[in-house]
């Protein structure tokens, strides 16, 4: 009898442990959103959740952290609670939006090792227009120190398009008050499709082109024709002209828990891209019958593209993080490779509680770490070009519901 009861007490430990091992499961009945002037179908199509099937903590986990990534949601937390059928779980997701106003300051400084230093600035003030099931409309201008002009752009984006969870944007901007040249208006087009929770695939194209138009004096005599007695006009308008379209093919693997202070999981994305370039060139010549002949170029590079980055916390509010990024791509015309990568680690400390179960309106973050930059320029009959850079990084990025600032500086040693 005694060794009977001892073997039930040693089946009855291992299958409470093994219990224990299990994750728990829970019947998915409805999702929940609380807090949000965003329509619950975008919430339900980003969390890649389907009512009436079993799901555990991880699951619900990655879907918030999903929420958190939409540009247009400061923070998004969960609970559970039970359903209206026996057995049944509700999913309640409380998200804190972005204000319908917002802005975007970014500054970057980066200092070489002779001293030369580079600054670059850009301002973004935007609106956002929520537009019920339908998406988002977003308009904003933008200034940068580097180029002139203004940016001025609107977009919209879609979620859940036909109910298959899949997503798109398209967006449009044109450059205003412009002194050197004249810009084509940009436009851009997206599309995304989740082939799992943590799974993306995603579709980007872009085109953007510009001109420059200089009044060419033929005779060399400073006329501009304007007084000139005679009807023969000796200056032509030359015009320079570019446009370059891109294209890239991208699958998508994430686990991180926000957009801009990753605690923990990793994000990694790569795939083919391709690109084409047309150029014109006016040039004044005399053989000509109008004076004017225009020389076009064209060239398409094919190449891949790859980025990872991997974040794990420490002690107290610090996060480490690792990144790492390639690109390689092969000009057809003239047969030139040009090969980058660069790789960087360091340390974060939050100033905001890293709190899971709390909303956060308001969230800031120093970095401090090291960079590799690498790259390298083959061109058939020529040297080989290549550069090695070791860099000393800071970064602080601040973050609430009205906008976010980036302050970035570099120290490169050449």
């Amino acid at each position: 009898m005694r060794p009977f009861v001892l073997a039930l007490c040693v089946l009855a430990t291992a299958t409470a442990a093994f219990a224990q091992q299990q994750p728990r499961r829970y019947r998915l009945e409805r999702i929940v959103v609380e807090g949000s002037r965003i329509d619950d179908t975008i919430v339900r199509g980003e969390a890649r959740l389907e009512e009436e099937k079993m799901y555990g903590d991880e699951d619900f986990q990655q879907a918030v952290y999903r929420v958190r990534r939409l540009p247009f949601v400061t923070d998004a937390i969960y609970r559970l609670e039970p359903g209206v059928t026996a057995g049944g779980t509700t999913l309640v997701i409380r998200i804190l939006d972005v204000a319908p106003v917002f802005y975007d300051l970014n500054g970057t400084g980066t200092r070489l090792a002779d001293g030369e230093t580079e600054r670059d600035g850009t301002a973004i003030l935007g609106a956002r227009w929520q537009l019920a099931n339908l998406g988002v409309i977003e308009g904003a201008v933008e200034k940068s120190d580097v180029g002139e002009g203004i940016n001025v752009g609107l977009a919209y984006r879609a979620y859940d398009i036909m109910g298959t969870g899949g997503f798109g944007s398209v967006a449009i901007a044109q450059r205003f008050k412009t002194e050197l040249r004249d810009y084509d208006p940009t436009m851009a087009i997206t599309l995304g499709y989740p082939l799992t929770q943590r799974q993306t695939v995603t579709l980007t194209a872009a085109q953007i082109g510009s001109s420059v138009t200089t009044d060419f004096d033929v005779n060399n005599d400073d006329d501009d024709d304007d007084d000139d007695d005679t009807d023969r006009d000796d200056n032509r308008d030359l015009t320079n002209s570019d446009a370059f379209t891109f294209a890239s093919l991208r699958w998508w693997y994430e686990t991180i828990d926000d957009p801009f202070f990753a605690t923990r999981g990793v994000q990694i994305s790569g795939g083919p891209t391709w690109s084409h370039a047309d150029f014109a060139i006016d040039r004044y010549d005399v053989t000509e019958d109008d004076d004017v002949a225009t020389t076009e170029l064209s060239t398409d590079a094919y190449g891949l593209a790859f980025d990872a980055s991997g974040y794990r916390k420490f002690f107290g509010r610090t996060v480490g993080f690792l990144r790492l990024s390639g690109n390689g791509t092969q000009n057809q015309e003239s047969e030139a490779e040009t090969l980058s990568g660069a790789a960087r680690a360091g340390l974060a400390f939050d100033f905001h509680s890293q709190a899971e179960n709390v909303l956060r309106p308001f969230k800031a973050r120093l970095e401090i770490g090291a960079a590799f930059l690498a790259s390298q320029l083959n061109q058939p009959n020529l040297p080989e070009v290549s550069l090695n850079n070791a860099a000393a990084e800071a970064a602080f990025v601040l973050r609430h519901r009205w906008g976010t600032v980036r302050l970035t500086g570099t120290y490169v040693n050449e």
